[in-house]
C-alpha cells in the first residue's frame, strides 16, 4: 500500500499546517489544535484535529491511527497473518469467512471494477508480481511477453465471489492486491473512529490519499494544493474539502528499474503496462475509499466517467 507525497496542506488563516512539525497545540475560537504523525498502511500519516482539551485531541488520534495499523493488518500483502494474504493462500481451493473489513472491501471493489469498465482491477496482483513489486524478479529483468501474457489472463479470468461473510477465489491463478483501495478504506475507519469520539474538524492524510471532517474555524475548508509532477514547487490544481476526500494516482514514485526501462506501480489489466494515459489523476468525492481507487482508474484509462463520478460526488 505504498503511496507518494503529493499534497501541501493549508490551514486556517493561511496558516501553513502541515508544516507545523512538534507544534503540540495552537488555539483558535477556543478549539485546541492537535498534529500527529505517524507511520500506517506502509507509509507517513499526517492527522490533524481541532478539539476542546488537548489531552481529548492526542486520544482521538491515538485512535484513529490504531485504527489505521488495525485495517492495515487486515488488508495488507506484505504480513503473511493478514486476512487478505489468507484468502489468496486459499485460492483455487476453499472459501474462507471474512470480517467485514474484507467484505466491506471485497464489495466495494467488485462494484469499482464494473463502474470503470475494468480499468480499477484488485486482482491485479499477478501482474505486479511479474514486474517484480512486491518481490525482486531473479534475475533483474523486464518480464517476457509470455509472462506478462499469463498474468493479463489471470487478471482477465479472475472471480471473486461473495457471499455474506464468505469469500472464495475459485481460480488458483487469482490473487488480490488492495493497494489502490486499501489505504483509502483505512482512511474512512480511521474518520468513523474521530467522529464517534465527537471530533468536527480533523484531517488525515495518507501519502496523497486525504479526507477531511469539517473544516478549520473560520474557513471553508480544508486548503489542499495538488503538486504539479513536471514542475517541482508548482502545482496544477488546488481544493478545499470539507467532509470530503482527495486522492491522487501517479506512476512516478513507486517504481521498478531494469536498466533504461523505468516502471510505475499502477499498471493497466488490459495490457500488463503501467498506465501510461495520463500523468497524474486527482479525484474529489465523498469517501476516501472511491477517491483511491476512482483515481488509480482514471490514470488507467485516461478519462473520468462522468456517471461514475456522479455517483460518489461530494
Amino acid at each position: 500500500m505504498k503511496r507518494r507525497e503529493f499534497v501541501k496542506v493549508l490551514g486556517a488563516g493561511g496558516w501553513g499546517l502541515g508544516g507545523l512539525v512538534g507544534v503540540p497545540r495552537l488555539r483558535f475560537r477556543d478549539d485546541v489544535f492537535v498534529e500527529r504523525w505517524s507511520w500506517a498502511m506502509g507509509q507517513s500519516g499526517h492527522l490533524m484535529v481541532f478539539t476542546g482539551a488537548e489531552q481529548e485531541g492526542l486520544d482521538a488520534c491515538a485512535a484513529a491511527l490504531a485504527e489505521l495499523r488495525r485495517v492495515e493488518s487486515r488488508l495488507t500483502l506484505f504480513d503473511d497473518a493478514s486476512d487478505l494474504c489468507e484468502l489468496n493462500r486459499r485460492a483455487g481451493r476453499k472459501a474462507m469467512r471474512v470480517d467485514q473489513d474484507l467484505s466491506a472491501v471485497l464489495a466495494r471493489a467488485a462494484g469499482f471494477r464494473r463502474a470503470t469498465g475494468g480499468a480499477f482491477d484488485v486482482a491485479v496482483e499477478p501482474l505486479m508480481r511479474a514486474w517484480g513489486f512486491h518481490r525482486p524478479r531473479t534475475p533483474p529483468r523486464p518480464p517476457t511477453a509470455a509472462e506478462l501474457a499469463e498474468a493479463r489472463e489471470a487478471v482477465r479470468a479472475a472471480v471473486v465471489e461473495l457471499d455474506g461473510d464468505v469469500a472464495r477465489l475459485p481460480s488458483r491463478h487469482t490473487q488480490l492486491d488492495f493497494g489502490s483501495i486499501g489505504v483509502g478504506y483505512g482512511i474512512d475507519r480511521a474518520l468513523v473512529v474521530l467522529r464517534a469520539r465527537g471530533v468536527r474538524r480533523a484531517f488525515l492524510d495518507v501519502s496523497g490519499d486525504m479526507a477531511a471532517i469539517g473544516a478549520p474555524p473560520g474557513e471553508p475548508g480544508w486548503r489542499v494544493d495538488v503538486a504539479d509532477l513536471g514542475h517541482p514547487g508548482a502545482t496544477v490544481a488546488h481544493a478545499r474539502l470539507r467532509d470530503a476526500a482527495l486522492a491522487t494516482a501517479a506512476n512516478t514514485e513507486s517504481i521498478v528499474r531494469y536498466g533504461a526501462l523505468i516502471v510505475g506501480h499502477v499498471l493497466d489489466p488490459a495490457t500488463g503496462w503501467p498506465a501510461r494515459a495520463l500523468k497524474q489523476a486527482s479525484v474529489v468525492t465523498r469517501t476516501a475509499t472511491a477517491a483511491d481507487a476512482l483515481s488509480t482508474a482514471m490514470l488507467v484509462s485516461g478519462k473520468a466517467s462522468p456517471g461514475v463520478l456522479r455517483s460518489y460526488a461530494v
